[in-house]
């Protein structure tokens, strides 16, 4: 089973976006250093820079994960192309698994006689095939009787096995060829690999800058009097 995306589904604008206000918080940083005057920072400068820096990052990281333009692409399920020889007055079945909302679409056409072809030509008359579809609780969505071919859409309106069943009517057997292919629209944010990257390596950063900024300082132990 092959999954083909038909369309791209990753976008370069909200990666730049995302890499400018990386980029900008570095240069603020760059900046704020550089004013100081070449001075070495202290802990809980340092510490409140760090802090800054985590907050960005993981906000970046939020919005790439909750909030980041989602797109929709076409994923191909199931397909199948092939063959088949119906024997007289019996039928060939193939099953598969379709999700709800999702569509298939195929055609089935009648190739030859296998047997018995010289005296039908002959009265001019041809063979036909009964073709059937049925959901996953066994009713017919999709139907056609003595036909010679048969092109069919059927949307999946609950979520389980479809059956397709040829039937042979006829006393000869039959030669077709079965083509289809099950797709269904999956949606995703293809940034939110992205920012759960980013909200990951924002947390230890964002711990050490608390620490080293003394938001939370350590409670001093009290001296015993004399």
């Amino acid at each position: 089973m092959d999954i083909i995306p038909s369309e791209p589904y990753i976008t370069v604008l909200p990666i730049l976006v995302v890499l400018g206000a990386l980029v900008f918080v570095v240069l603020l940083l760059i900046l704020a250093l550089l004013l100081r005057g070449g001075q070495v920072i202290s802990r809980k400068t340092g510490g409140a820079l760090a802090v800054t820096v985590a907050l960005m990052v993981l906000f970046s990281g939020l919005w790439c994960a909750f909030l980041s333009p989602p797109v929709t692409y076409t994923e191909y399920k199931d397909s199948l192309y092939r063959n088949i020889s119906v024997e007289g007055q019996s039928s060939w079945n193939y099953t598969t698994e379709m999700l709800k909302g999702d569509t298939m679409d195929g055609s089935v056409s009648l190739a030859m006689i296998l047997e018995g072809q010289r005296s039908i030509v002959d009265n001019k008359t041809s063979p036909t095939f009964n073709l059937f579809i049925y959901d996953p609780d066994g009713n017919t969505v999709w139907s056609q009787i003595n036909v010679t071919y048969s092109y069919f859409t059927v949307k999946a309106l609950k979520p389980g096995l479809y059956e397709i069943k040829i039937h042979n009517p006829n006393t000869q057997a039959i030669n077709g060829y079965v083509s289809f292919y099950v797709q269904g629209k999956v949606t995703l944010r293809p940034l939110e690999p992205l920012g759960q990257w980013l909200s990951l390596i924002s947390l230890p950063i964002l711990g050490l800058g608390v620490w080293a900024s003394g938001i939370y300082p350590r409670p001093k132990k009290e001296t015993a009097s004399a």
